[in-house]
């Protein structure tokens, strides 16, 4: 269920939700409660943005169109309170990456270095 109402939300956001501050939001992984009470939605944004807090914003004024199509499209006896959860795992991966790459470019200029000597 979680799968499917993560793909559901995502279609969504691309297709339907006209707001521009969720344009560039993808989700992550969606957590849904045992009862189907509360499904916390994880997501990053494509590109970056330099306004999460714009972005936290455009998710909460789109919660309840998002509520009534999972409504209308999943059967469930519970339509789960939807909670956006901000993922910073892939900026802490593309900061690992970046970091990675600088460690290889500045072993690679010593040994540049050593071999002019």
């Amino acid at each position: 269920m979680e799968e499917t109402i993560r793909q559901l939300v995502a279609e969504l956001l691309v297709r339907r939700v006209k707001d521009p501050r969720v344009s560039n939001v993808s989700i992550t992984y969606v957590d849904l409660s045992r009862d189907y009470s509360v499904a916390k939605l994880s997501y990053n944004v494509v590109g970056g943005s330099d306004d999460l807090e714009a972005v936290r914003r455009g998710l909460e004024s789109c919660k309840g169109f998002i509520r009534s199509q999972i409504k209308r499209r999943i059967r469930l006896r519970t339509i789960p309170e939807l909670v956006f959860v901000y993922d910073a795992s892939l900026d802490r991966a593309m900061e690992i990456e970046d970091l990675i790459h600088k460690i290889h470019k500045e072993r690679h200029e010593r040994e540049d270095e050593a071999c002019d000597e």
